[in-house]
């Protein structure tokens, strides 16, 4: 069986919010075997970033909706989006 990379875009609910605030906001929310294998920022406008963060998780039914989920109950993003998912055909080692 292998693994999905879901690429996820997070608004943060302030502009001074620091990103890495966010990304570790996130990641004790999501499912257990999901992770957050890489993480980037991107300007949006008038000192606005997007974090995006890309989550391995193993390939399973519902597993992209429970990351969603997940997600949605961080208090310091206040917008996501879904940009991409896609299967990966081998495991990555533990990080």
């Amino acid at each position: 069986m292998g693994s999905y990379v879901i690429r996820i875009k997070l608004l943060p609910q302030d502009t001074t919010t620091e990103h890495q605030k966010i990304v570790d906001s996130v990641a004790p929310l999501l499912p257990k075997a999901a992770q957050i294998r890489g993480q980037k920022i991107e300007p949006i406008a008038f000192g606005l970033s997007a974090v995006i963060v890309d989550i391995v998780a193993p390939e399973e039914e519902g597993m992209v909706d429970k990351v969603e989920e997940a997600v949605s109950k961080s208090p310091l993003v206040s917008q996501y989006e879904v940009t991409g998912v896609s299967r990966m055909s081998s495991r990555l080692p533990p990080q």
